[in-house]
């Protein structure tokens, strides 16, 4: 699949928090995969415009706080080498400076408000969450209503701009699977069981469709095959275009 003439997508904030802080990313896999994609949006090298809930700017700065500040915290403490470990002050302080310049007045990522459609849209989404598995082994948690929000949002940014031109991504392997692989396998009886079939033609989205909801990525897990598919080539050139400014 060739990149379209304009990319959009949707940050979560398993996917903004590594940028800034490299040691919260899922896996090192994923943190470079992450980098790639902003340097080739900041350097004008992909065309892409990038959204960002407002709720996942609430999560990054809370996030950054607990990295610095919870020293008492050991899933912190492994992350930032050992008991008592958190992240250094300089850096805190420099991650936050950076973030709020980057959202700022849409420099790098335009802020995505949630409104009331978001929220009603959710009769599409956490039903499907609510009744599906999906994965067998380990531990199997249906989303807290935060992840199933950006699921919305990203439902109605599909709706606006085209399947193919919008990407949610994500390091969260569940959104991957019941944002955008599981809706395929619903059967149109389960559909109106669940009253998807309903909801869509109550929100305005018509007959209900897989093709109503976003694709996903997954950059811990997703193949180089899939990243190729997203953007039309993988890895991602990341140099400055000669003559022009990088975004802040």
């Amino acid at each position: 699949m060739r990149q379209p003439p304009q990319l959009w997508l949707l940050w979560d904030t398993s996917v903004v928090l590594p940028y800034y802080v490299p040691e919260m990313a899922r896996n090192t896999k994923a943190e470079r995969r992450i980098r790639i994609i902003v340097d080739a949006v900041r350097n004008h090298r992909l065309s892409a415009h990038c959204y960002i809930p407002n709720l996942v700017i609430a999560e990054v700065f809370a996030a950054l706080d607990r990295a610095c500040h919870s020293a008492w915290d050991s899933q912190v403490n492994r992350k930032f080498g050992g008991p008592g470990k958190t992240l250094d002050r300089r850096r805190y302080f420099s991650a936050r400076q950076r973030f709020r310049k980057h959202i700022h007045n849409g420099v790098l990522f335009y802020q995505y408000e949630l409104g009331r459609y978001h929220i009603l849209t959710l009769d599409m989404i956490a039903p499907i969450d609510k009744h599906r598995q999906f994965y067998r082994k380990g531990s199997v948690r249906s989303m807290g209503a935060s992840d199933l929000l950006i699921g919305s949002m990203a439902t109605h940014l599909t709706r606006l701009h085209g399947r193919d031109n919008m990407l949610l991504l994500t390091t969260d392997r569940r959104m991957d699977a019941i944002f955008s692989r599981v809706p395929a396998s619903v059967s149109s009886s389960t559909a109106r069981q669940l009253g998807l079939v309903d909801a869509a033609i109550r929100l305005g989205f018509g007959e209900w469709s897989p093709e109503l909801y976003p694709r996903v990525l997954d950059l811990a897990r997703c193949k180089k095959a899939d990243l190729i598919d997203a953007f039309g080539r993988w890895p991602l050139r990341t140099r400055k275009v000669r003559g022009r400014p990088p975004r802040a």
